[in-house]
């Protein structure tokens, strides 16, 4: 939801936020607010420290695995993620020396309630969206650029495979992997797209260009050539792709893309910007009813329509 009207500019990311009070009103009324969340915030920790240790309500914030780090391993390869020195607590406790974070570019988006664990890589205008699970715990994960991973999609890596041998997920550049699906150990190229529902298992290569259908399941060490459609279980060559199908990849990478920016914004915001905004619907609802009379009585801010003060 934006606060703006009309056409914004090409490129255009939001860098504004809401204005500050101006009026005497407002002013008042947010000094009036900043003291009072102030003496709740003291009082709560006189309460605290006269209840002592065992009256005292203890909260526990759970960690946002949006983006977490995993304990390191000596021997799985740190191919994917950054290997940073543990916290003292957890190298005393746990007795852990070593974590592996991921690496996510500037411009990546990683949803608040997605998980990206450990050893991965996420390139360039990549986004993870909501409920999206990328483990990268026993092995790496690389994920290249402008390529999305849709809701509740699966990434998982292999330790070890029925012929012995670990191996990493990789997914290439303007991929498209869709909702609900699995990618377990195995590589996808450039410019694919895994439909929602798919699997595609241990040792598998979805080679540049290519369509694994929604629901299929590309059994393992299964290599899918360059320009095809696969589907069904196990899948198997339905057609060539066609060239609608090559231009419908290339747009769904760009489509995710440029709607990842207005998530990622939107995710950015404070819960005092979220309350303001939910603040101007109401507002500007009851503005758009011309049987409303009240609203005839008030002046209003031109770029939020909040009340401003009473009309003279």
């Amino acid at each position: 939801m934006s606060l703006f009207k009309g056409s914004l500019p090409a490129g255009f990311l939001f860098p504004y936020r809401h204005p500050k009070a101006k009026g005497l009103l407002e002013s008042t009324l947010y000094g009036v607010g900043t003291l009072l969340r102030g003496v709740g915030a003291a009082l709560d920790e006189l309460g605290s420290m006269a209840q002592g240790p065992q009256g005292a309500v203890k909260e526990h914030v759970q960690p946002n695995l949006a983006f977490a780090p995993v304990q390191r391993k000596p021997d799985v390869a740190v191919n994917a993620g950054q290997v940073v020195p543990a916290p003292a607590s957890a190298a005393r406790t746990l007795q852990i020396k070593e974590l592996v974070v991921p690496n996510k570019h500037s411009t990546a988006f990683v949803a608040a309630n997605a998980n990206v664990l450990g050893n991965v890589k996420i390139g360039a205008n990549s986004s993870i969206w909501y409920g999206a699970v990328l483990r990268g715990d026993v092995n790496g994960i690389e994920v290249g650029s402008n390529t999305n991973i849709q809701d509740n999609a699966i990434v998982h890596v292999s330790k070890y495979s029925l012929d012995g041998a670990a191996r990493p997920t990789i997914i290439g550049n303007n991929v498209s992997i869709g909702h609900g699906a699995t990618v377990h150990a195995c590589t996808v190229e450039d410019n694919c797209l895994v439909g929602m529902g798919a699997t595609v298992l241990d040792g598998a290569v979805i080679k540049t260009g290519s369509i694994v259908a929604a629901g299929a399941v590309v059994t393992p060490g299964t290599v899918v050539p360059s320009g095809q459609v696969w589907a069904g279980s196990p899948a198997k060559f339905l057609r060539a792709l066609e060239p609608e199908e090559s231009a419908f990849i290339a747009k769904s990478a760009a489509n995710y893309a440029e709607l990842s920016v207005v998530h990622k914004f939107e995710q950015s915001k404070t819960f005092e910007e979220q309350h303001v905004e939910a603040a101007i619907v109401k507002d500007r609802a009851a503005l758009a009813d011309p049987s409303n009379s009240v609203h005839q009585m008030w002046e209003y801010d031109p770029q939020t329509a909040l009340v401003a003060r009473a009309k003279r």
